[in-house]
């Protein structure tokens, strides 16, 4: 954390990119893969992460935007996620993707609950539909939860293990078996020992209240420790 932004570095992405950010002004810009076979992604592509370091740093994120929008099939799968405080103090909530869309564009989204996966919000995961669920269940009285309680529901939610399965949209972006989409089929991934070494290594919650405290918790998996390890941030938004 700097004066100006929060995100973590990508240490080995020459890009030296982020996949999460947020200004100190309370813009946040997210990037998710979009899954894709092996066979189809460029080894030649540019890196992705530094999408979210221009979006962050950018005078006005409708023009980044449009100029990504120009360049995007030079990219492997990606949906970069931006939000940006209007007028009332809310959120608006924009995408763009460059795969599985039959048009790549900004799309801008209004509803109250947004779950975004590895594909398009039009083609979404049986996972992410069966999260925008639990998120509407256990934030339905958010308004009058602390901030730990938020935190906590949200991570029951970040860490369910409950396979959606079989996925129609996962199968047809992977094109692989069975038994390596299950797992996936999954919010929180984990394969079984002695399989793949692929899996959910990092929770990331935000939460920003009516006086524009942000509080932040990021929960990340030490696997030299096999331990699970937190770190908190808090600041308020700086408007100016």
């Amino acid at each position: 954390m700097d004066d100006k932004e929060v995100c973590g570095v990508d240490e080995q992405d020459e890009a030296r990119g982020t996949w999460t950010g947020m200004t100190k002004n309370g813009r946040i810009g997210m990037m998710l893969s979009i899954t894709q076979t092996q066979e189809s992604k460029d080894l030649n592509a540019p890196s992705r992460g530094g999408i979210v370091n221009s979006f962050l740093k950018a005078n006005d994120t409708s023009e980044i935007m449009e100029s990504l929008k120009k360049d995007a099939g030079k990219y492997n799968g990606f949906q970069l996620v931006g939000l940006e405080q209007n007028d009332s103090g809310l959120y608006d909530v924009k995408t763009l993707t460059n795969q599985q869309v039959d048009k790549i564009e900004v799309c801008e989204w209004d509803d109250e609950y947004h779950v975004i996966s590895n594909s398009p919000l039009t083609k979404s995961y049986q996972k992410a539909i069966y999260g925008r669920r639990l998120i509407s269940q256990r934030l339905r009285d958010s308004n009058e939860m602390s901030v730990e309680q938020v935190f906590e529901n949200l991570m029951s939610v970040a860490t369910d293990k409950s396979q959606c399965y079989p996925d129609a949209q996962l199968q047809f972006q992977t094109q692989n078996t069975d038994e390596y989409n299950r797992p996936l089929s999954a919010i929180f991934i984990k394969y079984p020992e002695g399989t793949r070494e692929y899996g959910t290594r990092c929770h990331t919650l935000l939460t920003i209240n009516q006086d524009d405290h942000v509080s932040i918790l990021e929960r990340r998996f030490l696997p030299e420790e096999s331990t699970w390890k937190d770190v908190r941030f808090e600041f308020v938004l700086n408007r100016n």
